[in-house]
């Protein structure tokens, strides 16, 4: 196991436990080390970073809460099964997950206008065309990574504070869940190739598969916002644990 030495090193950013947790996190998540595959012991760990073995305990045993890794007793530690991505069919704020799961998060900003609804966006959004919403285009990352392309429109009749509202500091939709009270929500999943302008806001290859949310949230019959998440396939995953007779699980 005297590779892992090579693949393991601090950042330099934040609490050092932190630095570790991101230095195996980016190994498990990016697949090179599978699950099954058996995680450096504490003691080796703490002579190569040169921390102390608590500082390693620490991250170790917040990557498990985490469920990224597992351990067992005697045997020490090995990557689990990936967990499943709460982001995707739950309504949650970006800023929170992704530091929740060991990563820095980073928000950008790419358009924040007041336009009129096309026939499309106003078929979607219950509106009549012409109506006025409020468009954001940003991206949210993971460390570097883009992880998410965040495309939203918000129905400025419900919420005309959204005009003002700081949008190149906070996502959309920390803001909406901190302001706006929702009754349902609506979602579809679908797959697509990146063309050339989404795999440039993505970062990442023309015809990579892409996993699309698109999702609606409601006041009554009203929407409050319409939103289309795009996922690079490469860099998100999404799974349902089912059982019989009582639905799904996630």
């Amino acid at each position: 196991m005297s590779e892992w030495r090579e693949q393991l090193e601090l950042d330099g950013q934040g609490a050092v436990y932190e630095q570790i947790k991101r230095a195996l996190s980016v190994n498990i998540r990016s697949g090179d080390w599978a699950p099954g595959h058996r995680v450096p012991g504490e003691e080796d760990l703490a002579d190569h970073f040169g921390a102390a073995r608590m500082t390693v305990h620490r991250a170790l045993r917040e990557l498990t809460d985490e469920g990224l890794i597992i351990r067992r007793r005697r045997a020490g530690s090995f990557v689990a099964l990936p967990p499943p991505p709460a982001a995707m069919l739950e309504i949650v704020d970006m800023s929170s997950l992704i530091p929740g799961r060991g990563q820095r998060y980073s928000y950008e900003c790419l358009v924040n206008e007041t336009i009129s609804a096309d026939e499309e966006t106003a078929k979607r959004m219950r509106l009549e065309p012409g109506s006025p919403v409020q468009r954001i285009l940003c991206r949210h990352y993971a460390d570097e990574d883009v992880v998410e392309l965040e495309e939203r429109w918000i129905n400025l009749t419900l919420l005309p504070e959204a005009r003002s509202a700081a949008f190149d500091r906070s996502s959309p939709g920390a803001w909406l869940l901190s302001v706006a009270p929702w009754t349902e929500a609506e979602h579809t999943v679908s797959a697509h190739n990146a063309d050339t302008v989404t795999a440039e806001r993505l970062d990442t290859a023309i015809g990579q598969a892409c996993l699309i949310l698109e999702r609606r949230t409601f006041q009554a019959q009203s929407v409050v916002t319409y939103a289309r998440l795009t996922h690079p396939g490469d860099r998100h995953s999404m799974s349902e644990r089912f059982i019989p007779g009582n639905g799904s699980q996630s």
